[in-house]
């Protein structure tokens, strides 16, 4: 109790990752929904691009790509940095919601697989039977890549660690791949993703150009 009491006083904006409790529930509900009432918004273009599931790897590895995303610029990075990122990640999230609530998108693309055909078909298929096609623009998976990235960019990683920040681009560039390969999203809902990502970045960074200040803030590398 005292190591996490110690760890709270140490990195205080711990607290903002309490949104999840908001996050996971809201997405759930919306998802709930019927997919019949939804509006198919998609592009002729989007059937043009072969599906491919071995795009499930980068898929997959958003999860953690996030995650330790979070956890390297809560822990490492200075205060009022990690809350510029927050404000923008968990912003643009709830700008998802949002428009997910009132204006429910779907989409028609999924094609007929074979599970059993290789372990990629079988993950993508588990991933079709808990994720519906809808609640899709813009695309959370690609607002987050992209939220993560300019944090990291702006952090400086490419000087400290120049490997980790190139590996990280690369990522980057296959999980929004990976988005429309596996039929996921739509070209549109990537668009859009991108346009999100653009504004609230010039929101949160236009309104707080540098970090906030913090009293004993230790420099973390």
């Amino acid at each position: 109790m005292n190591t996490m009491k110690r760890f709270v006083r140490t990195y205080p904006q711990i607290w903002t990752l309490s949104y999840f409790a908001l996050y996971l529930p809201w997405f759930a509900l919306l998802e709930s929904r019927n997919i019949r009432d939804c509006l198919i918004l998609q592009l002729p273009i989007d059937r043009m691009i072969p599906f491919c599931e071995y795009f499930v790897v980068p898929y997959l590895l958003w999860f953690p790509y996030v995650g330790a995303a979070l956890a390297y610029l809560l822990l490492k990075r200075p205060r009022g940095e990690y809350y510029r990122f927050a404000g923008v990640l968990f912003g643009g999230m709830t700008v998802c919601l949002v428009l997910y609530t009132f204006f429910y998108t779907g989409l028609n693309l999924r094609p007929a697989i074979d599970p059993e055909k290789n372990v990629f078909t079988w993950l993508v298929s588990r991933i079709w039977a808990v994720d519906t096609s809808t609640n899709v623009c813009p695309s959370i998976h690609v607002y987050a890549t992209l939220a993560v990235q300019a944090a990291l960019t702006r952090s400086g990683l490419e000087q400290r660690h120049p490997v980790i920040y190139r590996a990280s681009g690369i990522l980057a560039v296959l999980i929004i791949l990976s988005t429309v390969f596996l039929r996921q999203h739509s070209v549109l809902d990537v668009i859009c993703a991108l346009l999100l990502a653009g504004v609230m970045h010039r929101a949160v960074y236009g309104a707080f150009p540098a970090y906030w200040p913090s009293r004993r803030e230790p420099a973390r590398t």
